[in-house]
């Protein structure tokens, strides 16, 4: 009775702290706004967490060209690897995080934005 309920608690604390634990988080924006926009958006993300305290790897890009006549064109490569090992060899993570911002905003405007990341 006593070990089914201490399984019961180790199952529960895992199945809780396991989404907090390993976590990717990808978020990839690109806005034209106004009249005869164009957008355009090429990525290529490759996140890889793992092992205990994986750690976030966290990207946010984002591209915006706002008003009239503009044309925004987003290119990126994400490239994050998380796993170290600690003196004992135990695996532990670091959050990669990978953040990119292009705006622009008027009348007639051309946002560009090319960005290239690696990070382990």
């Amino acid at each position: 009775m006593i070990r089914t309920s201490l399984l019961a608690g180790f199952a529960t604390l895992a199945l809780l702290s396991a989404p907090a634990m390993a976590q990717n988080i990808t978020s990839l924006n690109n806005t034209a706004a106004g009249v005869g926009n164009v957008a355009k958006q090429n990525a290529f993300t490759v996140q890889k967490g793992g092992g205990f305290f994986g750690g976030p790897n966290v990207i946010t890009m984002g591209n915006t060209a706002a008003g009239v006549g503009n044309l925004a064109v987003q290119n990126g490569t994400v490239i994050q690897k998380t796993p170290k090992v600690g003196p004992l060899g135990v695996p532990f993570g670091g959050g990669n995080q990978f953040q990119a911002n292009n705006l622009a905003a008027g009348v007639g405007n051309f946002a560009k934005q090319n960005a290239f990341g690696i990070q382990k």
